[in-house]
């Protein structure tokens, strides 16, 4: 990663607002984050982006959430849910330059639509961090005058099986996994860090439970020099993943700068189809 967009275009600012009409009896919004809606200067095709950075108070601690708009689009707009890999946070698609892909993507010829990516912990979307997704997210999303059900979700590394888990709950229309950290056999999965055990792991593994998800299209991306390369094949393969793209490249930034925009034009063009 190149860290210009932590140097240049990703300050954050400001302090915390008290939110009327929000008692003790809600705590899942006790407090209005603290927010800064920036210009971040990059030297991709589209120069400036609208992201704002924001804080909420959550009942797994304090939540960093970004939302990144494309340019020069004013009022509610859909939703494309991010999760960030392992051992990651929400900063993470900033720094593999989203913001101006999603502007070029939008330009191109797209439906507007936004991504909201937010913090789960560093080593696993599940237990908590699903409770969050599901119970406290969407009042987060229309409180920022978003749609409060996300149409997609982006997941990289383990945030991919964290989508996958969201996707478990009706709502999304496209589930995109990107370098999934998906795992054939509990022996592999064990040292990841994503799984409590392997009952969770039984219960949660993507390519165990696709049954779970069977009705909702699923792309899927990958390097083939990733550790998981063939498990997310097979993954891809029993999922009927379309696009399932395989090309060179390892589990790193390198490899997600290079097929994001093909990332984003695929969910992107999905809005026209629903």
């Amino acid at each position: 990663m190149d860290g210009r967009w932590s140097r240049r275009g990703f300050l954050m600012a400001g302090a915390a607002v008290a939110l009327a009409g929000c008692g003790a009896q809600k705590q899942q919004a006790a407090s209005a984050p603290t927010t800064t809606t920036t210009k971040a200067t990059t030297q991709a095709a589209v120069d400036a982006t609208s992201v704002s950075n924001l804080v909420w108070r959550s009942s797994i601690g304090d939540v960093k959430m970004v939302v990144m708009r494309p340019r020069d689009v004013a009022g509610a707009l859909p939703v494309c849910l991010a999760l960030h890999a392992e051992g990651a946070d929400a900063t993470q698609f900033v720094g593999l330059d989203l913001p101006p892909l999603l502007t070029a993507t939008v330009r191109a010829g797209t439906k507007p639509f936004a991504i909201v990516a937010v913090d789960g912990g560093a080593k696993t979307w599940l237990g908590p961090a699903q409770k969050m997704l599901a119970e406290e997210l969407p009042d987060w999303l229309a409180r920022t005058e978003l749609a409060a059900t996300p149409f997609a979700a982006l997941g990289v590394g383990g945030g991919a099986v964290g989508a996958f888990e969201y996707a478990r709950t009706p709502g999304l229309s496209l589930l995109a996994a990107v370098s999934p950290a998906v795992y054939g056999s509990w022996d592999d999965a064990r040292s990841s860090g994503i799984y409590a055990n392997q009952q969770e792991w039984e219960r949660a593994e993507p390519t165990r439970n696709l049954t779970a998800i069977s009705s909702l299209p699923v792309s899927v991306w990958c390097g083939t020099e990733d550790p998981q390369y063939a498990a997310a094949r097979e993954f891809a393969d029993r999922a009927r993943a379309n696009p399932a793209a395989f090309s060179g490249g390892g589990h790193n930034a390198d490899y997600w700068k290079r097929i994001m925009p093909e990332v984003l034009r695929f969910i992107g063009e999905s809005l026209g189809k629903r």
